[in-house]
């Protein structure tokens, strides 16, 4: 024998509202509590394109020291001379020993300045001065 059950009419709906509460509470937790920063980069400064894909990605105690095409240093939004350059990093050393630096020379840039700089950080106790380049091959 068969039993056949009365089917209801009305269509069961499920109440999401208290899901979507909860994911807008989610999603102001987490805009409030991440740090948004910036990533240094000068505008002026058009880099060497390479085969490979550099590291550009913002490490929050990366300073980022910019060689432009006329030869000065771009560093924390200011032109510097090389001499205050070391300063800097000797400076930032001091306070965190693992320190990393990135070096960004321009295209046209002489390759003197760029050397100038990574030889600052080796001067200042960085053992390790990373150079950004461009990974995708850019026609003249």
């Amino acid at each position: 024998m068969r039993i056949r059950r009365k089917m209801d009419k009305e269509e069961t709906i499920i109440n999401v509202t208290s899901l979507l509460d909860v994911m807008f509470i989610l999603i102001i937790f987490f805009l409030a509590t991440s740090t948004l920063q910036r990533e240094e980069h000068d505008i002026k400064v058009n880099l060497p394109s390479g085969m490979e894909s550099a590291s550009l990605s913002a490490a929050s105690r990366t300073i980022v020291i910019n060689v432009r095409k006329d030869g000065s240093y771009f560093l924390q939004n200011r032109v510097k001379t090389i001499d205050d350059v070391e300063q800097t990093i000797k400076d930032a050393v001091a306070q965190n020993p693992e320190q990393k630096v990135l070096i960004r020379g321009d295209r046209e840039a002489l390759h003197g300045r760029v050397a100038a700089a990574v030889r600052a950080c080796k001067s200042s106790g960085i053992d390790e001065a990373n150079i950004g380049y461009q990974h995708r091959l850019i026609h003249d």
